[in-house]
This record gives C-alpha cells, sequence and structure tokens, in this order.
C-alpha cells in the first residue's frame, strides 16, 4: 500500500482507480458503485481525482463524437468470421 493510500468504506484508493472507468459507464454491481461512492465521500484525494478524470473523460468524448455506423454488410462479414 502506498503511503498515502487509504482504506474507506472497504476500499482502498487502488481499488477504487482500478475500477474507476468502469463505474463512470455503469458497469458495476450496484452495491460495488455504492461502496465506491462511500469511499469517494470520505477520500478527497479520490474525489478529486475522479471528477477530473470524469471531467477528461466527457471532454474526449465530446471531441471525438459518435463513431460513424458500420455498414450493414461489413457488419454481416465481422459477425459471420466471429462464429
Amino acid at each position: 500500500m502506498r503511503p498515502t493510500e487509504r482504506d474507506v468504506a472497504g476500499l482502498r484508493c487502488s481499488d477504487v482507480m482500478a475500477e474507476l472507468s468502469r463505474y463512470l459507464e455503469g458497469d458495476l454491481a450496484p452495491e460495488r458503485s455504492a461502496q465506491i461512492e462511500a469511499h469517494v465521500s470520505e477520500c478527497q484525494a479520490c474525489a478529486d481525482f475522479g471528477k477530473g478524470f470524469a471531467r477528461l473523460i466527457e471532454a474526449v468524448r465530446t471531441r471525438l463524437g459518435e463513431p460513424e455506423p458500420v455498414p450493414a454488410d461489413v457488419a454481416v462479414r465481422l459477425k459471420a468470421a466471429l462464429r
């Protein structure tokens, strides 16, 4: 454990960092999300990092925009190749 790492709400800061992307995407179980929220509510370092990370992800998404849709014929060939 790093000297500045804290254990709050049953999670270490490194645990929060490891799951931050999945948390922001909504890909975690509700219980795990609640545990991360409890940690961040009591750990200012993780709260600050999480806010900055979320702003960065939003800026990248805004800059890149939505990807072009895959043409139907390409999608069919890809699905066939994956089978």
